[in-house]
């Protein structure tokens, strides 16, 4: 394929991913137009919301400004001042990377990678600049640099991610990927084994760790579902409304699945000033009446850090995973040591991975005490680093005793049957 096809696909596929983040909560939103107002509303407000969602989504912080009659209904006074939002529903955010992961790898399978890549990026800026000047309006209004930035960064990410992915499955002479090669041909070998097999098993542990916090969510559901429900009860919003709210939490799935990760490690997450959600209790003071939130763990936790094993256990399967290649390089000098330092060398990638998940689910929900929700980046980050360590210190020492006691088995049957 010719670089000018690849290129015009992979710009053509930019704007579709746009397109249809845009889309996704403007159809609920056209049908609260047409149902629930009777189109008696100028249909450009509820473009501007789902502009605004999309944005927020993909990481644009929003200043909202609420009028007088708007303040009396809300009855928050607090709220006189403009206040920013930045709390955002990583499933828009999700969808972004994961487009951006299959345009990467379409791009590299298309022998024209680079310019494909550079040409969507580019387009993307522009379709993302544009939605946010549209949205822009005097109660939400986003970030006009960050619109152009900010949301082409995340698809970058995936573009990059994509990429990486495809090159390293492929056995193509391309010249950025034999400097990398060159790169790391001038490292010493055990130094390159141990930091690539740190990321994959770093990179493993924290995917594990999600997995079992998306377990976790899963049975707290289906344990507080009369709670949930409940709440969808006291709401009244009726059925379009319900459709709404349950629509909307589904956007803020994946902030609830890292918070439960969060919560698994230990430090948890707060839902405003003065509050928290973790192992050893749970204090929220006044919260939105948001039905999801019927499924928090309660205040009485005896057995709430037992969850602290899912990191420890991540971190021992990662490390048994890669272990055989450490040893494979760095031979027989220094072994405990190396194998240590590859522990460590995991507990510290996954910790900044987790780190960074956190801090991405976290954010400002509103004015007041809601400046800040979620969990603290460097608490989780460090507490990940610390358990995972120490798993991947086991899943990396129980290779040695094995051998230890393979050993000793052998010995044994040798005296046994020079005995005879």
């Amino acid at each position: 394929m010719n670089r000018l096809t690849a290129s015009l696909l992979a710009a053509l596929e930019a704007f579709i991913v746009v397109a249809i983040g845009v889309f996704l909560p403007l159809v609920p939103l056209t049908l609260l137009w047409a149902i629930q107002y009777d189109f008696s509303v100028d249909w450009f407000v509820f473009w501007r919301a789902a502009a605004d969602i999309w944005l927020l989504g993909n990481g644009v912080d929003l200043t909202v400004t609420l009028n007088e009659a708007t303040l009396q209904i809300v009855g928050i006074p607090d709220a006189a001042e403009s206040f920013v939002v930045s709390f955002a529903p990583l499933a828009f955010a999700l969808f972004t990377v994961l487009m951006g992961v299959r345009t990467g790898r379409r791009s590299v399978r298309s022998g024209s990678w680079l310019p494909a890549v550079i040409t969507s990026f580019a387009v993307f800026v522009v379709f993302s600049g544009i939605v946010g000047i549209t949205a822009i309006n005097a109660i939400a209004s986003p970030s006009a640099w960050q619109a152009f930035v900010v949301p082409a960064l995340v698809w970058a990410l995936g573009l990059v991610i994509g990429v990486a992915i495809e090159l390293a499955s492929t056995d193509d002479d391309d010249r950025i990927v034999q400097r990398v090669l060159d790169l790391r041909d001038r490292m010493p070998s055990h130094v390159d084994t141990i930091v690539m097999s740190g990321i994959r098993a770093a990179t493993g542990a924290v995917a594990l760790l999600i997995v079992g916090a998306g377990l976790v969510v899963t049975v707290s559901i289906v344990v507080g579902f009369s709670s949930v429900i409940s709440l969808y009860q006291a709401a009244q919003v009726g059925v379009v409304g319900g459709i709404s709210v349950t629509l909307a939490q589904i956007a803020y799935m994946p902030n609830v699945v890292i918070w439960t990760a969060s919560w698994l490690v230990g430090p948890g997450y707060t839902l405003g000033e003065g509050s928290i959600v973790s192992p050893s209790g749970t204090i929220t003071g006044p919260v939105p009446s948001i039905p999801l939130l019927g499924s928090l763990p309660g205040t009485d936790l005896a057995f709430g850090f037992v969850g602290l094993a899912i990191p420890i256990v991540a971190g021992f399967i990662a490390a048994l995973s890669v272990r055989h290649r450490v040893v494979a390089a760095i031979g027989i000098r220094s072994k405990i040591a190396s194998l240590a330092l590859s522990a460590l060398v995991i507990g510290v990638i996954a910790g900044i991975e987790m780190a960074l998940l956190a801090w991405w689910s976290a954010g400002a929900a509103g004015p007041a005490r809601f400046v800040s929700v979620g969990p603290d980046p460097l608490a989780v980050g460090g507490m990940c680093a610390a358990l995972v360590a120490v798993g991947a210190l086991v899943g990396m020492a129980s290779g040695s005793l094995e051998r230890v006691a393979s050993s000793a088995r052998s010995a044994a049957r040798g005296m046994h049957s020079h005995d005879r």
